[in-house]
């Protein structure tokens, strides 16, 4: 029988989820989902990008990384919620 730890078996796991991830919206919805620290709902964040497009919604989120403010989630929703 294989020993297995316990940390192996979710690395392995985990490896599996992210060959799960096939668009390029997918692929931005976890980079935005992990940076926030996994506060943000993954099925919002891919409505967010669905609404606003690809770039737009990158746009934000890399002005919301460069900047330095207290509550970057607030900012990026904020900046994601604006009609232009």
């Amino acid at each position: 029988m294989q020993n297995i730890t316990f940390d192996s078996y979710f690395i392995k796991k985990s490896a599996k989820i992210k060959n799960r991830l096939f668009t390029r919206e997918q692929e931005l919805s976890d980079q935005i989902w992990n940076h926030f620290g996994k506060r943000l709902p993954f099925a919002r964040i891919m409505r967010i990008i669905k609404i606003n497009e690809y770039q737009k919604t990158y746009e934000a989120f890399n002005e919301v990384k460069q900047s330095d403010c207290k509550n970057p989630l607030a900012l990026f929703i904020w900046k994601t919620s604006q009609k232009k």
